[in-house]
This record gives C-alpha cells, sequence and structure tokens, in this order.
C-alpha cells in the first residue's frame, strides 16, 4: 500500500513499475500498511485515475526475506506446489534403494573404469554432468562428457514429463530452491555423484591437443562411476600442484589445456567474450539471512 485516498480505499504500488498503482476498496487499509499482498485488476473506469482492484491474498511483511521471495516466484509464475501423486508414481518405487537393472549394462557403453570426475560449485547435490581425458597412444586425447541420463526415468508424455515441462527449469533463490524434478531424482537416482555407479550420456571425442581440432565423435549411452566430486577451488588446486601426476590431475590439466585453446581460437575469430559471474550466498545460522557472498 503506497497511498491512502480515502476511509476505504488506497493505492497498492505494483511490483512491476511499468504499470500504475492500483485502487483498492477495503475496510482493512490499516491491516495492509507495510504487507506485500496481491491484487487483480478487474476495471478502469473512464473517470478513475487508477485502474481498480480487488485483494486476492496477503502474502506477509514487507522486507521480510521469505516473504520477498515468496513475491519474486509468484511475479515470475514459478510453480512452487508439491510434485502431485501422479507425478511421484513415476519414480521407482523402491526409492533410493533402486539399482541400475542388469539389462541396462548390456546396452550401453561400460566407462566405469574411466577416470571421470565432476566439478562444480561447493555444496553441489545435483550434479548432472561429469568428464575425464587421457591420452591417447597416437599422442591425441579421448575427451569425455557424461550427462545423468534422465530419460530412463522421465518418459515422453508422463505426468513426470508433463510436469517437467510446465517448469521448465529448476529456480535458485538466494535461501531455497524450487525444483524441476523431484529430489529422489536429482539429489539422488541421477546425480553423478563419487563411487556410485549412474546412468549417463556420454559424448567422446578424440582431439588434437595442439589445436584443438576433432578427430571423431561418438555418442552414447553409458554406466560411469566418478571417481571424485571436485569444487572449483580443489579442482584448481590439484591443477596447480606440479607434484601430483594422479590421473586425475592429469586428466584435468589435459581438459583445461584444451579448453584453452578452443576458447583462443575462437577469440581469434573475433568471438564476443560475455561475462557470466556465478555467486554463492553463505546464510546465517540463526535467521536463515545472507551473511555473505562468494564468486
Amino acid at each position: 500500500v503506497s497511498d491512502v485516498l480515502s476511509d476505504n480505499v488506497c493505492c497498492v504500488a505494483l511490483a512491476d513499475s511499468r504499470f500504475p498503482k492500483v485502487a483498492l476498496k477495503t475496510t482493512r487499509i490499516d491491516a495492509l500498511l507495510n504487507k506485500k499482498i496481491i491484487v487483480n485488476i478487474r476495471d478502469w473506469p473512464a473517470y478513475s485515475k487508477y485502474p481498480l482492484g480487488n485483494l486476492i491474498r496477503v502474502v506477509g511483511d514487507a522486507g521480510n526475506n521469505t516473504v520477498e521471495n515468496d513475491v519474486i516466484l509468484f511475479e515470475f509464475s514459478v510453480e512452487t506446489r508439491d510434485f502431485s501423486k501422479r507425478v511421484l508414481d513415476c519414480l521407482p518405487q523402491d526409492g533410493e534403494n533402486w539399482r541400475i537393472p542388469e539389462a541396462e549394462y548390456k546396452k550401453r557403453w561400460d566407462l566405469r573404469n574411466e577416470n571421470i570426475c565432476s566439478v562444480d560449485p561447493p555444496g553441489c547435490r545435483d550434479i548432472d554432468d561429469a568428464l575425464h581425458s587421457k591420452l591417447l597412444p597416437n599422442g591425441n586425447y579421448e575427451m569425455g562428457v557424461h550427462i545423468a541420463d534422465v530419460t530412463y526415468f522421465v518418459r515422453p508424455d508422463a505426468a513426470i514429463d508433463v510436469e517437467a515441462a510446465n517448469r521448465c527449469t529448476t529456480v535458485y533463490l538466494v535461501d531455497r530452491r524450487t525444483d524441476m524434478l523431484p529430489k529422489l531424482l536429482t539429489e539422488c537416482l541421477c546425480s553423478l555423484v563419487s563411487g556410485v555407479e549412474r546412468l549417463a550420456f556420454s559424448v567422446i571425442w578424440e582431439v588434437e591437443p595442439k589445436t584443438g581440432n576433432i578427430v571423431s565423435t561418438r555418442f552414447g549411452k553409458s554406466v560411469i562411476k566418478s571417481k571424485h566430486a571436485f569444487t572449483y577451488q580443489q579442482a584448481q588446486e590439484l591443477i596447480d600442484d606440479a607434484s601430483d601426476s594422479s590421473p586425475l590431475a592429469v586428466s584435468l590439466r589435459q581438459l583445461l589445456h584444451v579448453s584453452q585453446v578452443l576458447k583462443q581460437k575462437r577469440l581469434d575469430a573475433g568471438a564476443l567474450q560475455l561475462a557470466s559471474t556465478q555467486v554463492k550466498f553463505k546464510m546465517g545460522e540463526e535467521d536463515n539471512n545472507p551473511t555473505d557472498v562468494t564468486y
């Protein structure tokens, strides 16, 4: 509520400043002061300076972190309801105890012995990609990217597929996340955690180290077993430690080298660099308010 026009009419300033204030007729003006509320616009008579609206719901106190985040989710039509029973029924009935069926091993590449690892921000639980590199006898690198095979669990046009299409993406806020898929999939059965066999879709290239030219490419469904889940800092420390010649350290250095070669080729060809900074908030233990931010 931004202005009080009379004893029972007030003006509501909308979150999107491109829209005009809305006149709201109510006997609860005092109770609505300093509140975040949801209104609709029902009419805009020619005689009225403001469109006329109805009160739909009181979200809570303005300035409260939880309330402000609720408003953001509502403003952008983010789906926040729990997953329905029809969606949850699409998941394996044995839940976290589910194991890869023997038949799947016969259909897929067996990459469990490769030195595959993941590199993600600290605290990441839904690890959706991993990678590896190794030196081939001819001096080229074999490089692989392995994406969690969610399609094994999400069948076309099933209730869980329709729900995921409606949600489109997982939405991250400072204090919460709204998932596109149930956590049983994103944080358990599909997450490429270390030391656990997982279904994946893999792309494997043979790459010339000096030029970054791709000699061959192959795609296929696979079974992988990540050797380690690194944070960005851990991976960088491993790369920088010249005394570490472990397979994972060598793999990461090869991946970094080829990425630098490819980046330079793009820049030489006139590529545009667009900066994108990923931030992570540290939350207070008592009030769950952000206390620090890291990049």
